[in-house]
């Protein structure tokens, strides 16, 4: 029988500080917050299916009630509910819930259930990820969908905020998922973040369906990065751009000698006022695709334009491979400037090379940093050496010029970064490391993030100007003041200049 299946967990119900009566307390609560919210939603509490998991209650809904229900006015209402509990009970005895969302087939046998579906949510239920919304969150309830709930029940309904979701990757056991995450009492910034990308998914199933049948499932697996663009780290980011398009707008001098190696810079200085910079950059990414907004298709690429603002206006390429290239124009000045025009210029330039397939290739020279990758300066060991223990999930960027490292219980992260800047342009309080010089940079990156930048050498660019080339270790921690990130940040930068050295 088909049934929408709901899952809800109390964070930390095992606590060491909680007593039994807190316990029963939690449990008597959980029960009264959900029959509250479903009775306040009109949906059927005597008619579903409860089972008790002890810290939580996994609730299947006959197929007749409307599954948008679940995503419209319920989580606010439960949200509430729980808030109303908590008013009521001292600290220990107070509670924040996971929920889970899915829909599926369901047997049914003389001791229960079973039924892939119900796995299915009790592994969203267990995701780290979501766990680690619900520890960043100042709410009381994190809710997560599964992909086929958020694209047929939460997109579909003009109630359901489906902005304020966020794609997540979930990784539990045998589990391999993509799921969507919201914080309905703390909702994350609406951004166009949330549609569905039906005909760019069934492009990319087409282009898998052949290679499949052509080499093998393996060879698709490998080289899922470099089915398009070939080596993404040996791609010409400036042959993408063509800047003689921006010339009307002033003088334009391009350059990959700034940021990292993944990006090409066209700088537009004004003709109306040459101080007035526009930065027009093209970069490679992995990580740009907003699912909140429309898919515009042009061959076998998509498009994306990002709303315009003040001072920044981006347009991102979905390539069929899951790799993006992002063309974004900054302005810092006052100067009234057609940013989306210049941006809108660069995107055909670069659409016209990449459906042409005219991607140039350049040279890495061996003596730059250009040729190493991130991740392996540091590993998770490393980081929990510094910022102790914990589940964590390691991330490489699609050229592996930059890597990542996150906690999934909890708020903290660790990035490695690959970076470029004039040498007269390195800030910060000169801190000696074996064979590299490099600088403590408090605060730098964000106000709950401490960074150490290491100089791996310096160089003339075209123009003869003194350049860094710069590791960057940066630590990140919404939990802790930027002064007590400082110490951590300055080992694990110990650890990357011995492994630069080696």
């Amino acid at each position: 029988m088909h049934r929408t299946i709901f899952l809800i967990d109390v964070e930390k119900y095992g606590d060491k500080s909680r007593t039994t009566p807190d316990l029963l307390t939690l449990r008597k609560g959980l029960y009264e917050a959900l029959e509250t919210a479903f009775l306040r939603c009109a949906l059927p509490w005597p008619d579903s299916r409860l089972d008790d998991a002890g810290d939580g209650l996994f609730v299947l809904v006959p197929a007749e009630v409307p599954k948008s229900a679940f995503v419209e006015r319920f989580p606010e209402e439960l949200a509430a509910a729980v808030r109303a509990h908590n008013d009521r009970h001292p600290e220990h005895a107070r509670m924040r819930v996971r929920v889970a969302l899915h829909a599926g087939e369901i047997a049914y046998d003389e001791h229960g259930v079973a039924s892939p579906a119900i796995i299915k949510a009790f592994r969203l239920l267990d995701a780290p990820v979501l766990k680690k919304a619900l520890a960043d969150s100042r709410g009381v309830l994190v809710l997560a969908c599964s992909a086929w709930f958020f694209e047929e029940v939460v997109l579909q309904s003009a109630d359901a905020n489906a902005a304020t979701y966020r794609r997540v990757k979930v990784k539990v056991k045998e589990t391999r998922e993509t799921a969507w995450i919201a914080r309905p009492d703390d909702p994350y910034p609406p951004a166009a973040r949330r549609a569905a990308r039906k005909r760019w998914r069934v492009a990319v199933a087409a282009v898998v369906v052949v290679a499949v049948a052509a080499v093998g499932l393996k060879l698709v697996v490998d080289a899922r990065r470099a089915t398009f663009l070939g080596d993404p780290r040996t791609v010409d980011p400036c042959a993408l751009t063509y800047a003689e398009a921006l010339s009307h707008y002033g003088r334009v001098e391009a350059t990959d000698h700034y940021g990292n190696f993944d990006r090409c810079d066209a700088l537009v200085h004004l003709a109306s006022d040459p101080g007035d910079v526009v930065d027009v950059r093209v970069q490679l990414v992995s990580d740009a695709y907003e699912p909140g907004l429309p898919v515009q298709q042009d061959g076998e690429i998509g498009i994306q334009r990002l709303p315009a603002e003040p001072d920044r206006c981006s347009r991102t390429l979905l390539l069929p491979d899951d790799a993006q290239v992002v063309i974004q124009a900054d302005q810092d000045g006052d100067e009234k400037v057609d940013l989306c025009g210049m941006t809108e210029a660069v995107l055909a330039s670069a659409l016209s090379r990449l459906q042409d397939h005219r991607i140039k290739r350049r040279d890495l020279p061996p003596e730059s940093l250009a040729v190493k990758e991130a991740c392996p300066l540091l590993d998770p060991a490393a980081v929990k050496g510094a910022l102790g223990d914990g589940p964590m999930e390691q991330t490489p960027s699609l050229t592996n010029w930059s890597c990542r490292w996150d906690y999934t219980d909890r708020p903290g992260v660790v990035k490695v970064i690959f970076d470029r800047t004039e040498a007269e342009e390195l800030k910060g309080t000169p801190l000696p490391l074996p064979g590299f010089g490099a600088r403590l940079q408090p605060a730098s990156r964000s106000d709950t993030s401490c960074a150490v930048a290491i100089v791996y050498r310096t160089y003339p660019d075209e123009k003869h100007v003194d350049t860094d080339e710069l590791v960057i270790v940066d630590v990140e921690n919404s939990a802790a003041r930027p002064d007590r990130l400082c110490e951590p940040a300055r080992r694990l930068a110990t650890t990357v200049a011995h492994r630069l050295r080696s």
